[in-house]
């Protein structure tokens, strides 16, 4: 029987884990992508040191190791004042299908709403299906205003979240 997950900030000693597990969870959009822009992406996504200046970086953790990760902004990323913004959830396969991304997620919203926030944006690429779904599932639906493209033939879809009572 495997272990509860537990939801919590990162902390310093675990960054270097949180990259290579992020990196990971990534890995299979390497091959849809030209090898100068995979190396690119995951020399970004590698940086999570440069998200906690901004950033809540979260983890999930379950039997002591940990499983998942996620970032939220409450005031970055394009994101109107009134947004909060989910950036790079990310759970390695192996550890997919467990409700890993649904509790990050799930906990994004929460902390969210408790800041005030009236609304969570995330964006995800066409190819990722299982964030899409878990999304949608969530109740986010689509928000082409958030949609762009952050490097070529790299073309993100916007996710919104409207959160009622939010700062009530």
């Amino acid at each position: 029987m495997m272990g509860e997950i537990r939801i919590r900030a990162a902390q310093d000693d675990e960054l270097d884990t949180v990259a290579a597990l992020t990196v990971e969870a990534y890995a299979q959009y390497a091959a849809t992508m030209a090898p100068d822009a995979w190396s690119m992406f995951a020399q970004g996504i590698a940086n999570v040191r440069a998200r906690t200046t901004d950033g809540r970086l979260l983890v999930a953790e379950r039997d002591g190791a940990l499983v998942g990760a996620v970032t939220v902004f409450l005031d970055w990323r394009g994101a109107q004042s009134d947004a909060a913004s989910v950036s790079l959830l990310a759970v390695p396969p192996q550890s997919r299908g467990e409700g890993i991304g649904r509790a990050l997620m799930e906990h994004c919203v929460t902390w969210a709403r408790d800041e005030g926030k009236r609304r969570v944006v995330i964006t995800v690429t066409q190819e990722m299906e299982v964030a899409r779904d878990l999304t949608e599932s969530m109740g986010f639906t689509r928000a082409p205003e958030l949609d762009h493209e952050p490097a070529p033939g790299v073309r993100l879809l916007g996710y919104a979240l409207q959160l009622d009572g939010a700062g009530d």
